[in-house]
């Protein structure tokens, strides 16, 4: 081996972001299907090439160090690179024609309802134009029951949008053991009013301030909302809930009400009304969309195409 040369293979990368999510190599190990031992092996060579240690391991489970955050932030790029090559080349092989498999194939979809309007509307109209043959379904849940769904093997895959405090180990809902969170994109919240509100010379806001204010909110499950430390405004008399979006833009236009959304929403829904603005939130949480998939079961390569295609989405441009 050359000296000052560093060989890596793409799979200890992979190793790596997953165990960021599980928080455990076993967990891990047996989403990979290879051996503890092996995994462990792998992620000590990887170290090892680095002269840096990228896991704490403890009988709680393990976490990335500072450098093992720092490793993974300077790895998306390959990891991106990498996955985009293995999809594009999935479809192109010799002994997979995709057009006459995905002829007859299904796919079934179980997603928020909030994330219908700004983003599924506009990816299953390129989906369908691409793959016009493909079956689709697809059933608006809370976010609880996609989950649930998704556990049971009722669907391809599920896509919700929930806080992110909400997904870690402070959550008192406790995810199934057959569902697989992977985290797409994460926004923070902010209000949305009409230019004649009188919050429209703000600057900005505070969480607390907005109890105060008439506020739309969109319709969710209130047990997923549940924390020991929620740090979303208190309900109050002030707070009206639907999930229908042009009653929630009537609302804001007339200034009878302002919104909280976030800024992925506001981009994708609002952009088009000058007569509607955004306040940033100062001490906001963020709101990820997550893909939901079933950890014992493979993804059909319609589901794959689709997801494909979500992982491509400009979350923030129009």
């Amino acid at each position: 081996m050359q000296k000052g040369m560093i060989f890596i293979k793409t799979e200890q990368i992979i190793y790596l972001e997953d165990i960021a999510k599980t928080h455990s190599i076993s967990q891990t190990a047996q989403r990979f299907f290879i051996s503890q031992q092996a995994l462990s092996f792998s992620l000590n060579k990887l170290e090892e090439e680095f002269g840096v240690t990228f896991l704490n391991r403890t009988n709680r489970g393990a976490e990335l160090t500072q450098e093992g955050i720092l490793f993974l932030e300077k790895s998306k790029s390959i990891l991106a690179t990498y996955r985009e090559l293995k999809e594009d080349l999935y479809l192109h092989t010799a002994d997979f024609s995709h057009k006459e498999l995905l002829a007859e194939d299904s796919l079934t979809i179980c997603s928020h309802t909030r994330l219908l309007e700004p983003l599924l509307v506009s990816l299953l109209d390129q989906y369908t134009r691409k793959y016009p043959k493909i079956n689709i379904q697809l059933y608006e849940n809370e976010n609880i029951d996609t989950i649930e769904a998704i556990g049971q093997q009722k669907g391809d895959f599920g896509l919700i949008f929930i806080p992110d405090f909400l997904v870690t180990e402070n959550a008192d809902y406790q995810f199934p053991d057959t569902v697989y969170l992977e985290q797409l994109f994460s926004d923070e919240f902010i209000i949305c009013c009409s230019t004649n509100h009188p919050l429209k010379n703000r600057k900005s806001i505070r969480l607390k301030e907005i109890s105060s204010v008439p506020t739309i909110l969109f319709d969710t499950n209130a047990n997923i909302l549940t924390t020991k430390d929620n740090p979303l405004p208190p309900v109050s008399s002030h707070q009206y809930f639907s999930k229908n979006m042009a009653f929630h833009k009537a609302l804001i236009r007339r200034g009878m009400a302002v919104s909280l959304i976030t800024s992925f929403e506001f981009r994708k829904l609002y952009f088009k009304h000058k007569d509607i603005t955004a306040l940033p939130i100062i001490d906001s949480p963020k709101s990820v969309i997550t893909l939901v998939t079933n950890t014992t079961s493979a993804l059909s390569p319609a589901a794959q195409l689709f997801i494909s295609m979500l992982k491509k989405y400009d979350f923030y441009g129009l």
